[in-house]
């Protein structure tokens, strides 16, 4: 019985929406979370900005990863929200893609802007493979490029957690709180 329970639990557990905190500590790129085995090809997520997104423009900037799915790789296939601060005073969401080991560097089809940021306001929205089609829809904003079926040897789907990009670190921690369900 108490074997049981304890799948029962698991199971619910795995079943609602997960709330995680993440941190990227200043000077650093990755945040402090392990990585998170995902069941689907879709999410639906969510996230507010807050001060900490507030940063000096780097002098070789880049864009940084709020969240997304990779499949067996951040480089192979990913679906991806990122950031990128282009002044004091501005800020902006986009998407990129990872089709089939080609960056978004590689074909710009592959990348865009979904908004500008404004400071505590929630994005949310749904993301992820589906009939074909990488895609990302963000407060009512859609994109999606065709890429065919997934690899046929995709096995591991994962979150992918906030990181900053490009060449540069800031000076203090990245924090972001991310829904997802």
């Amino acid at each position: 019985m108490k074997k049981l329970l304890f799948i029962l639990l698991i199971f619910l557990a795995s079943c609602g929406s997960r709330t995680i905190d993440y941190t990227v500590p200043a000077g650093k790129h990755y945040s402090t979370k392990k990585v998170r085995l995902l069941k689907s090809d879709v999410l639906n997520y969510s996230f507010t900005t807050d001060s900490t997104w507030v940063w000096d423009v780097p002098e070789k900037n880049g864009w940084s990863k709020c969240t997304g799915i990779a499949w067996n790789s951040n480089h192979e296939n990913s679906v991806r929200i990122v950031y990128l601060r282009l002044s004091d005073s501005i800020g902006l969401l986009g998407y990129y893609y990872y089709v089939k080991g080609v960056s978004p560097q590689q074909n710009p089809a592959q990348k865009g802007i979904l908004d500008t940021i404004t400071i505590g306001n929630t994005y949310q929205g749904r993301l992820g493979w589906e009939n074909g089609f990488y895609f990302i829809t963000m407060n009512g904003k859609h994109n999606s490029l065709k890429v065919g079926y997934l690899l046929p040897d995709i096995r591991v789907r994962t979150l992918a957690n906030l990181y900053i990009g490009g060449t540069y670190t800031i000076n203090h921690d990245w924090k972001t709180t991310v829904k997802i369900w």
